[in-house]
């Protein structure tokens, strides 16, 4: 476990409330806390004791805090040690403020979890469902049962009522430690990137992958930090193909670039700008000119933080990730102008250019050799193999990474493509603006484009059973939680054991209505809102919902009776629901019904709302 300093105060209020949450009216009733320093809990209810205690500690951690907890208190009180910027983030002067759900909104994306990449599966960034989420506590260690919320609105307390608000704030506060020193432990490897000064105001912790990335580049290399306000200019970013139909099965691989883009930044010098030099060789374009006598610091810590993190791989060290974030983020970096160092609109432009390039060679290289190739996706060529021949496959392999060798100034060992997927199926789907012209088109696309088919939006079935998914909006936080159900429960399976993804709109609608009288929760839709004031329209959904029911997160369920935030389509609560008394027949499935589509047999879809 990481070793947690004595300066750390871990902390939760708990507050009256007019209804429903609001920091600006709330009021503070207790503040409850948990000392590294003298390792005991503290239940405050006295200004002079919680200044006290916050005094006496370096770090403040909490979850929310910087936009409930302390905004709370800056209005009870406090305003002479909290300062609140126009944002309506509150930090307590003088001090390390750490606001763990922040942390995990800038994070999530890119952190894996023994249940996959926590970013997919974090349906709200609440402190239950996140602590779940990561293991770090079970459904039996859930809120205490049938707690009188009434009681916090009360001037004064029993002794027994003082005790049940102690044991219901106490038990905030172990979690919210647990999960301080889970995230402590997850990024402990990242201080090791980071200079003393950073490590010391936990930049490993807070700071955006991109600005972590350029902190540990500038350490690197010995530059000082310099930030930049200056606005970017567009450039093109990576060749996405059409797909070539709807349906493929046999011996088909997916053929990866490793690693791609940091592979050119180095192969091609991309940093060292020259009045002479490589500018593409004899088989590709840059707009650039760069030095092909001297390979630049930066592209030697690009390829040395990647020999590094296949030795970190092999070891399993958990620095790994570290460096992995470091390579997936230097990319963005090239492109941004916020960062002063790598900044290089020529440069990025090259690099996604050289990736297009490189790319559309391979599917030239692959289709001359008798490979039907039915689809490609930045830096992925999918090709069914009809020759059933790999030895043959890696040849053509081979071929084409001798001539982009052969053409670069510093061609490197670790650069070649791999085997991402052996795949016994594919399917792709048709949607609204499939048939928009590409930017990036080679030849047999512009005479072969299929009209209707989807970039970026398909299922294969790997050779050893395996289901992928990419968008389809089954993974969006935004479909029913039904329409989710269906999908991964339901669905998935049969792709496995039928080999198809279209079934009848029969199969659906009994599924539909099985699964809403054993749990009428699932029609509920996640919105995820901030303040209404901050909508363009006031008739947009979102600030409706907002207007409603508050900034957040909210489960709503659609429904034909207008009952709750809406103007034309209306979305209630689950308790509004059940309050209104309403029936199956109430809730309104056409979004269900949309979400679905995709997976229902063509012959029934010009039907599909006839239902409702």
């Amino acid at each position: 476990m990481a070793k947690i300093t004595d300066d750390v105060l871990i902390y939760d209020i708990e507050t009256a409330t007019d209804g429903k949450p609001d920091p600006e009216k709330d009021k503070l009733r207790v503040f409850g806390c948990y000392s590294y320093k003298t390792k005991k809990h503290y239940f405050l209810t006295k200004s002079d004791d919680i200044k006290k205690i916050i005094k006496a500690h370096k770090y403040l951690v909490g979850f929310n805090n910087l936009r409930y907890d302390n905004v709370v208190m800056y209005h009870c009180g406090f305003s002479d040690i909290i300062q609140k910027d126009q944002w309506g983030v509150a930090t307590f002067q003088y001090k390390i403020n750490i606001d763990m759900m922040e942390i995990f909104k800038k994070r999530a994306s890119a952190m894996k979890i023994k249940k996959g990449m926590l970013g997919d599966l974090l349906m709200k960034y609440s402190l239950d469902f996140i602590s779940k989420t990561i293991g770090i506590v079970n459904d039996e260690e859930g809120k205490i049962q049938d707690f009188d919320y009434t009681l916090l609105n009360k001037k004064t307390w029993t002794p027994e009522e003082k005790k049940l608000i102690g044991k219901y704030t106490l038990r905030d506060i172990q979690v919210t430690r647990k999960m301080y020193e889970w995230l402590e432990d997850y990024f402990d490897s990242f201080k090791d990137f980071l200079n003393e000064k950073d490590v010391e105001t936990k930049k490993y912790l807070t700071a955006s992958t991109a600005v972590f990335t350029y902190k540990a580049i500038c350490k690197k290399l010995g530059w000082e930090e310099e930030y930049s306000n200056e606005k970017g200019e567009k450039y093109g970013g990576g060749y996405v193909a059409y797909p070539a139909g709807p349906e493929f099965k046999g011996n088909i691989y997916c053929m990866d670039y490793n690693s791609l883009y940091p592979h050119i930044f180095s192969q091609c010098n991309l940093y060292s700008e020259s009045d002479f030099g490589w500018n593409g060789g004899k088989l590709f374009t840059v707009n650039g000119m760069y030095n092909d006598k001297v390979m630049g610091a930066i592209e030697k810590l690009i390829m040395e933080l990647y020999n590094l993190r296949l030795q970190y791989k092999k070891d399993k060290d958990p620095r790994e990730y570290a460096i992995k974030i470091n390579l997936n983020t230097i990319y963005g970096l090239a492109g941004n102008p916020s960062f002063k160092h790598l900044y290089n609109r020529t440069t990025a432009d090259d690099c996604t250019s050289l990736a297009r390039q490189w790319v559309m060679l391979a599917r030239k290289y692959f289709k001359e050799d008798g490979y039907e190739v039915i689809y490609t996706d930045t830096d992925s060529v999918y090709f069914i193999d009809k020759f059933n021949d790999e030895e043959r496959m890696l040849k053509t392999r081979d071929r084409i990474i001798k001539d982009i060798k052969d053409n670069v100034p510093f061609p490197q060992e670790t650069f070649d493509m791999g085997v991402d997927y052996k795949i016994q199926a594919m399917w792709f789907f048709k949607g609204k603006g499939a048939e928009k012209d590409d930017l990036y088109m080679d030849d047999m696309d512009a005479i072969n484009k299929p009209k209707g088919y989807m970039k970026k939006n398909y299922i294969f079935l790997t050779e050893d059973g395996n289901v992928v998914v990419k968008n389809l909006g089954v993974r969006k936080k935004s479909i029913s939680q039904l329409s989710r159900k269906i999908f991964w429960e339901y669905l998935v399976p049969k792709i496995k054991e039928e080999k198809r993804v279209k079934f009848p709109k029969s199969f659906f609608r009994k599924l539909i209505y099985k699964l809403l009288e054993e749990d009428i929760s699932l029609a509920q839709i996640r919105y995820s809102v901030n303040d209404a004031d901050s909508y363009k329209l006031d008739t947009q959904m979102q600030a409706q919902v907002a207007k409603r029911y508050g900034t957040g997160i909210h489960f709503l369920i659609p429904n034909k009776l207008k009952i709750g935030a809406g103007t034309k389509k209306f979305y209630c609560t689950l308790e509004e629901f059940k309050k209104k008394n309403m029936k199956l027949e109430h809730i309104d499935l056409s979004n269900v019904w949309k979400e679905l589509e995709y997976f229902i047999q063509p012959q029934v879809m010009k039907n599909i709302f006839s239902d409702y």
